[in-house]
């Protein structure tokens, strides 16, 4: 006998991982200009940067956002003037963070400063290069790297830059330094630089690709990865000496990497694709990111808690419930989705009519059917021409909050 399932908002206020499975879940940012980058030094509070374009793809403005509540909600923030768009950020806590980037009227290379939790930016002279990404091994020495082989060091905490350029001959995307003497930068056409003195040299390294290397990240010493254009991702257990290719099951170009231990991080990149890796990257395997929007930066916290961003003002969160208020959501609307198992269609069903979305994923997170309801409670999503298997509705309510089910078309 086949079984209707009720979906609840209540369920979505369950405190275990057995009353509600881990997701990505769908946050406002009240914005659809491009997020490029997101990073949380807490729990509770982040940053989010990203700009406006206009039509012909020119820089408009920048965009900055804070959460001090996981991320519901985001509320602007100002940089004040000039206009920077930033594109890499470092924070070591709440108040004090460092982004980086450039400076919209100039063109030049921009790294500014926050003491204050965001509300006072102050800007360093001015670099000759746009910079991309920033990273800090203490609360002293960090690096920014950008284009035309940049690499800037400051040893007093971002106070003073100096140049320590490298000769690699390409643009620099990304670095990650495990101490104030180790770290690595990788960038275009496969480069991979390692430095031993904080920088002072750099020894190039093999990474047997010529694909674009987007991101580095490390959790020791000796062992890290680093990802790229057409799905690449490269791993290494021995500081670099060898690199190694991993599967990654996609030809999207991956931006961003983000390990919590030794075994369990994430990849993310174009078209929605996010990659999650359990045993150190031997098996990736993808996500439901509930986005098709490309995703250019992510942030994780621990194993259960993190957030990226993208494309048109995406930003997803990854919890065990949708980090809203729980009074607003035992209030909410409930749902059916029956039947459940199903042969060639699923029912959706809210209890009054309304105006709301309905969203069919499959299991690599593309979107596979999608319908908007005007003026009804009932949505019929048939299987068609889809293939057996898992699939996963989202269900999008006038209001903006949103409710997940998994179904299974036989």
């Amino acid at each position: 006998m086949k079984q209707i399932y009720i979906l609840t908002i209540i369920a979505c206020v369950s405190l275990t991982q057995k009353g509600y499975s881990q997701t990505w879940w769908t946050q406002n940012s009240q914005t659809l200009s491009d997020l490029n980058e997101i990073f949380y030094p807490t729990d509770n509070t982040g940053w989010v940067f990203g700009d406006s374009l206009d039509g012909l793809g020119g820089f408009v403005t920048g965009i900055v956002l804070k959460s001090t509540t996981k991320g519901v909600p985001w509320s602007p923030q100002s940089m004040g003037t000039p206009v920077y768009q930033i594109e890499g950020s470092y924070f070591f806590n709440s108040s004090k963070g460092i982004a980086v980037g450039r400076n919209k009227l100039t063109g030049n290379g921009a790294i500014v400063m926050t003491t204050d939790g965001g509300f006072i930016w102050t800007a360093s002279p001015p670099q000759v290069e746009r910079m991309v990404d920033v990273h800090f091994a203490d609360n002293n020495t960090g690096w920014a790297v950008g284009r035309n082989d940049f690499v800037v060091r400051t040893n007093d905490g971002g106070a003073t830059w100096m140049d320590i350029s490298a000769s690699t001959g390409d643009h620099l995307n990304g670095v990650f330094f495990t101490t104030p003497n180790n770290g690595y930068v990788v960038g275009k056409v496969g480069s991979i630089i390692h430095s031993v003195d904080s920088g002072t040299t750099w020894l190039a390294q093999t990474s047997g690709t010529l694909q674009e290397l987007s991101a580095v990240y490390f959790v020791s010493d000796a062992i890290g990865w680093a990802v790229g254009f057409s799905g690449t991702i490269l791993t290494t257990s021995d500081s670099g000496t060898t690199w190694t290719s991993q599967t990654s099951g996609t030809l999207e170009d991956l931006m961003d990497v983000n390990f919590v231990n030794s075994t369990t991080g994430w990849a993310v990149g174009n078209a929605g694709t996010v990659l999650k890796t359990i045993d150190g990257g031997l098996n990736w395997l993808p996500e439901v990111s509930g986005t098709t929007n490309d995703i250019f930066s992510i942030s994780m916290r621990n194993a259960t808690l993190g957030w990226f961003c993208g494309k048109n003002g995406t930003i997803h969160v990854y919890a065990i419930n949708q980090p809203t208020d729980v009074e607003e959501l035992l209030s909410s609307i409930s749902a059916k989705v029956y039947p459940n198992p199903s042969i060639d269609y699923v029912e959706v069903e809210l209890p009054k009519v309304g105006n709301w979305e309905v969203q069919l994923y499959d299991i690599r997170g593309r979107v596979v059917y999608t319908e908007s309801i005007r003026n009804n409670k009932k949505a019929l999503v048939s299987k068609g021409e889809l293939t057996t298997g898992l699939y996963f509705v989202k269900i999008i309510l006038e209001e903006g909050k949103t409710i997940h089910q998994k179904i299974v078309f036989e």
